[in-house]
């Protein structure tokens, strides 16, 4: 997948809307500040919140806010095909190593990893005392483990990653 090069931020789609918004939002800087941090989706929803807040009593605000509604989803729909290029990106690295003959190693390594990370932590939630300060931590801890590493595992293995896969094994026999 070719890269394309990062635009400024005032060139974006949401830089261009928070120029036109600037007169309706003077917290602009705020919003900005958020934007240099690297949290754009706190960014958008500040301005959500500020326009709704002005909506009813601001028509220019009004406006501004289903303008904002509207890119919002063609971005949340740019960013849908990101990673629909992402996954494609992977499934086609898959092919290649099958059809390099070789196999690799790392899925069922990653695998294995989140596993027995989630055991580990479950046998020491079950079977051992957690000190009370760190109780919440470990529940925390088990939760990421469940939630992230092995929801990603199943998917690899049980979801349409596999379903690919089995299809690429079947039309290289």
């Amino acid at each position: 997948m070719a890269t394309k090069e990062k635009k400024p931020f005032g060139e974006t789609g949401f830089g261009k809307f928070l120029k036109k918004a600037s007169g309706v939002l003077p917290e602009v800087v705020d919003i900005a500040a958020k934007v240099a941090t690297g949290n754009i989706s706190g960014a958008i929803e500040a301005v959500s919140d500020g326009l709704k807040n002005k909506a009813a009593n601001n028509v220019e605000a009004a406006k501004l806010l289903a303008e904002l509604e509207q890119s919002r989803m063609t971005w949340e729909l740019e960013l849908e095909r990101v990673y629909a290029a992402d996954r494609d990106s992977a499934r086609s690295r898959e092919v290649e190593m099958a059809k390099a003959g070789k196999r690799d190693i790392m899925p069922p390594l990653l695998a294995s990893a989140a596993l027995i990370a989630f055991g580990f932590v479950l046998y020491i939630i079950a079977f051992r005392i957690i000190p009370e300060e760190n109780r919440e931590m470990f529940i925390h801890l088990l939760g990421i483990i469940e939630g992230a590493m092995l929801v990603n595992v199943y998917s690899y293995y049980f979801g349409s990653s596999a379903g690919s896969r089995r299809k690429t094994e079947l039309s290289g026999k």
